[in-house]
């Protein structure tokens, strides 16, 4: 199981268009800089935001930007320092080039894009920045199940201790007490992300990020789960290390 899940899907309309005017405002530049037959510190900057900017989509398309978010977010750093000096080498370099010009903009075009990634990548799961860019859904990418289908299979704590036990020929003594049913074990497993439940379902359950929480049963991908509270409910699996 991922436990980062695909938290910066590329499917998002406004991570995807934002990364298409990177990819647009790269070509741009390059093209220029082949045209103005620029050499030296200016070369460089191209073909590291080359690399850096397939990289950085390449991993948001494979789900991958997560685990190495760290990582890229410094390299975004550093792409923005290295496009910060070397647009005003490229501005005072123009003489009225258009292929100079042309580099210019593409590089302008390409550094508004960077800092838009800065806010888009840049949020974590929780923040307020996150649900609106991403509509305000717990984490991204989570495939939501049918809740009615699950429960059919949920058997609610109160019913569970109304309704008496079957008798069999090895308990004809009377049931078994109430006590032992509520002091029975159930495995615990912790939240690695925060979730808000769905107000229109109300056997889903919130939680906090590290909250542990009791597993009544593990069947399917939303498990039924018990808080420290008392409160019950349904949980999705992959937000919880087993």
């Amino acid at each position: 199981m991922d436990s980062y899940g695909n938290l910066y899907p590329l499917s998002n309309p406004v991570l995807a268009t934002v990364s298409a005017i990177a990819v647009a405002g790269w070509l741009i530049a390059f093209i220029g800089a082949c045209v103005a037959a620029f050499h030296g510190v200016t070369w460089w900057v191209i073909i590291f935001e080359l690399f850096f900017t397939v990289g950085v989509i390449i991993a948001i398309g494979l789900a991958g930007f997560g685990p190495h978010r760290g990582m890229l977010l410094t390299l975004l750093a550093v792409s923005i320092v290295y496009l910060t000096y070397v647009i005003p080498i490229v501005y005072y370099e123009q003489n009225d080039s258009s292929g100079a010009k042309a580099t210019l903009g593409g590089l302008i075009i390409l550094i508004i894009a960077q800092y838009l990634w800065v806010f888009l990548l840049g949020c974590s799961e929780e923040s307020k920045l996150y649900s609106f860019f991403y509509g305000g859904r717990g984490m991204a990418g989570l495939p939501r199940v049918n809740a009615p289908m699950i429960q059919r299979n949920f058997i609610h704590p109160t019913r569970n201790k109304e309704s008496p036990l079957p008798q069999t020929p090895g308990n004809n003594d009377g049931p078994i007490p109430q006590a032992h049913q509520e002091h029975q074990k159930f495995p615990t497993a912790t939240a690695l992300h925060s979730y808000q439940a769905n107000p229109e379902d109300p056997n889903e359950l919130s939680f906090s990020k590290d909250e542990t929480l009791e597993i009544l049963d593990k069947k399917g991908n939303w498990w039924q789960a018990k808080k420290a509270d008392g409160s019950t409910g349904i949980v999705p699996s992959n937000y919880f290390s087993s």
